[in-house]
């Protein structure tokens, strides 16, 4: 009898990992698809030659941000619009870069984690998304310009 448990358990221990894999493959799916599907189109334009990262960012509309190197082997960051919109090509040489976005944030926020920054396209132009928890465990997020490193917008306590 005992072995029966044994074994019923350990099937359904089995069952429910290999469901969370299942969910976390199926659930990032989408993701993986468009973020493809936007390096293909940017390199099928010629604004990218070398993808280093491609990440969806939202604002009021979503777009992937892809951070890579042209064919002139600058570092430059492209936003691909998830509809057929205009795709922007911006060169990231003369702009601030994440870890100076990190900092900034850092010393001027109460910082416990940070969870990600992402660059994305805005009205204003190209921002530095920051999501961190504060010492209260509160979700913030902050946008910095990428330009010249200013705030431009801060959602705080979560």
């Amino acid at each position: 009898m005992r072995q029966w448990i044994t074994f019923i358990l350990g099937f359904l221990s089995f069952l429910a990992v290999a469901i969370i894999i299942l969910v976390l493959y199926v659930g990032n799916k989408p993701y993986s698809e468009t973020e493809k599907e936007a390096i293909d189109r940017a390199k099928s334009e010629q604004l990218i030659e070398e993808v280093e990262r491609a990440y969806v960012y939202t604002s009021s509309m979503a777009a992937v941000t892809i951070l890579g190197t042209n064919n002139e082997g600058e570092l430059t960051a492209v936003f691909v619009p998830e509809a057929e919109g205009k795709m922007q090509a911006i060169p990231l040489e003369d702009k601030i870069t994440a870890q100076q976005a990190r900092d900034i944030a850092l010393d001027e926020m109460e910082v416990k984690e940070i969870l990600h920054t992402k660059l994305g396209m805005e009205s204003e132009g190209p921002v530095w998304e920051i999501a961190f928890l504060n010492k209260e465990d509160s979700l913030n997020y902050v946008y910095l310009s990428a330009s010249d490193g200013t705030w431009w917008k801060r959602i705080l306590n979560l």
